[in-house]
């Protein structure tokens, strides 16, 4: 209910609560971790399950450009302050540097679906950096004991990083490279059998195991066990059953990701923040500050605009759950002292709280200082350089903003150009791909399928003629919905009214279907002639619990 809050401030605060350093109901936090780390492993599998490989790899640059850049430039600044001017040893230096360059995934991502950005532009190059962060993290675990006084290699030398950093790269190119390999040959023919049984709990049960065993698989190899579940996410997005996978998880999802912001909220101690409240509130400024300011300049140099760049600055400025995983294991080798982990881990978990308001304020940012005039509603080359395979939405208006709303739910790419600036302006401030311009004009790409609606039978006629994929009636199903309203309200039995429904609906168009062949047309206004199609004796009334092919269940 706070402004610009999140469920996850209510999660932090729980935690804080029960924790041990609350009302001491739960003291055994790393036990508790244990479980709650399946949280995260769970958010990255249906992240992957709305994603595929062919988008995923149209994000490379991203990935691997934007990524490393920010965590290799934030870890060298932050390294360097910690080196210099708070004068922590190199090695210590070294972790703090890394470990903060790091931001929450669990936290931002659920951050973003919550605001319905995750598809917008600084939300795509928001996952792209935390997906490489999640493969750098396995580079700082390996450096760790590296670097620890009490390393029996010697020290900081550097056969034995790369001894060690060559022989993890191969693990892990082994073990991803399994994972694809299985998925691609196993996953559809075994869900397809499961499917054939109709036995949801062995579905359900077969999806927990490809989550758990995938994770396990890349836990193993050296690797987050949420790089295995965002993998095996990424390979069912390519079969028929990702929607019941992805219904079938969500409720461990939710629980297991909640149980993990409690964690988060156990680990925040309020007396320390009080004893030492000047350096914890300094150190969380220069933290968020400088970390958004890093990004925002790594970000415009690979072609993010000014706004978005900020955008993405201020969801990534926060620190994240692995930071707890590394200053940890940096106390355990020697390398950290257990007194400034403590002060780390404040500061760490009081910025991940934020997040929800840092999201709120990028908002705010874009839409108090982006330009309204026409030349900033153009796109840049380098806001859609990266797109492959996208939807050309034609027109911002009610319908096309309702088209854009399911596409970014799907995570599926779009650009959508209108000629009125207001409807533009309406969609860059949500820092949607909206963008000024002509889509009827003639230096449009004329190969590309198109699917409009018309206004009427002669208006369909003729932009099928003129060469539409699809064409779509504008008033039947509006009608049909408002007469389903109407009939419901005059106490119709629903079973009577879905028939007369459906049964007006396929009468149209099989009126249509006649009209488009006299007329030439091949698609009948828009819809194949199977679900117009008469059905043969052998298939009639063979299931009652059978919709048959383009009809609707009300």
């Amino acid at each position: 209910k706070l402004p610009g809050g999140s469920p996850v401030l209510g999660y932090l605060t729980a935690g804080i609560l029960i924790g041990p350093y609350g009302l001491s109901i739960i003291r055994n936090v790393h036990a508790t971790k244990a479980i709650a780390e399946f949280g995260v492993v769970f958010l990255l599998f249906n992240i992957g399950l709305e994603l595929s490989v062919e988008r995923l790899s149209s994000m490379k640059k991203y990935v691997f450009g934007l990524g490393s850049a920010q965590v290799l430039v934030t870890a060298a600044v932050v390294g360097l302050v910690a080196h210099i001017v708070c004068g922590q040893p190199g090695p210590a230096a070294i972790v703090i540097g890394n470990g903060l360059a790091l931001s929450s995934t669990a936290v931002v991502l659920q951050v973003l679906q919550e605001r319905g950005e995750s598809t917008s532009r600084h939300g795509r190059a928001t996952f792209s950096v935390l997906l490489f962060q999640d493969l750098a993290v396995v580079v700082l675990l390996i450096l760790i004991p590296l670097i620890s006084p009490n390393s029996s290699k010697g020290g900081i030398g550097f056969y034995a990083i790369a001894e060690a950093l060559g022989l993890a790269a191969v693990k892990a190119l082994v073990a991803i490279s399994a994972i694809i390999a299985g998925g691609r040959l196993l996953l559809r023919p075994i869900y397809k059998q499961i499917a054939e049984m109709q036995n949801a709990e062995i579905f359900s049960a077969n999806t927990l195991l490809v989550i758990l065993g995938t994770s396990l698989l890349t836990a193993r190899a050296g690797l987050s066990m949420a790089l295995g579940a965002f993998l095996a996410g990424l390979l069912l997005a390519e079969t028929e059953f990702s929607l019941q996978v992805e219904s079938d998880i969500a409720p461990y999802r939710g629980l297991l990701l909640g149980l993990f912001f409690m964690t988060v909220g156990m680990s925040i101690d309020p007396k320390l923040l009080v004893s030492n409240f000047p350096i914890v509130m300094g150190s969380l400024g220069l933290l968020i500050a400088g970390k958004t300011v890093l990004v925002a300049v790594v970000g415009r140099l690979f072609g993010v605009s000014l706004i978005s760049a900020i955008r993405v600055g201020l969801l990534l400025a926060p620190g994240g759950e692995f930071a707890f995983v590394a200053f940890g294991e940096a106390v355990n080798q020697g390398i950290m002292t257990p007194q400034l982990s403590s002060l780390l881990f404040l500061v760490v978990g009081i910025s991940m709280a934020l997040t929800p308001w840092l999201a709120a304020g990028g908002q705010l940012i874009a839409s108090r200082f982006e330009l309204q005039d026409v030349r900033s509603l153009l796109p840049d080359e380098s806001e859609t350089d990266d797109l492959q395979g996208h939807i050309i939405i034609c027109g911002f208006g009610r319908v096309g903003q309702i088209i854009a709303q399911l596409l970014s739910e799907r995570l599926i790419p779009f650009v959508a150009l209108d000629v009125r600036s207001d409807r533009v302006s309406i969609g860059r401030a949500l820092d949607l791909p909206v963008y000024f311009g002509d889509a009827g004009s003639r230096e449009y790409f004329p190969n590309v399928k198109t699917f409009v609606r018309a206004h009427d039978v002669d208006h369909g006629l003729n932009l099928e003629k003129a060469g539409a994929t699809a064409v779509v009636p504008e008033t039947l199903e509006p009608s049909l919905q408002l007469a389903s309203a109407v009939l419901a309200q005059a106490k119709l039995p629903m079973s009577e009214i879905a028939a007369a429904i459906n049964e007006f609906r396929s009468r149209h168009l099989s009126e249509l279907t006649e009209l488009s062949e006299i007329s030439g047309s091949s698609l009948g206004y828009g819809f194949s002639r199977i679900m117009s199609k008469p059905k043969s004796s052998s298939d009639s009334l063979s299931d009652d619990n059978q919709i048959s092919e383009g009809t609707l269940a009300i």
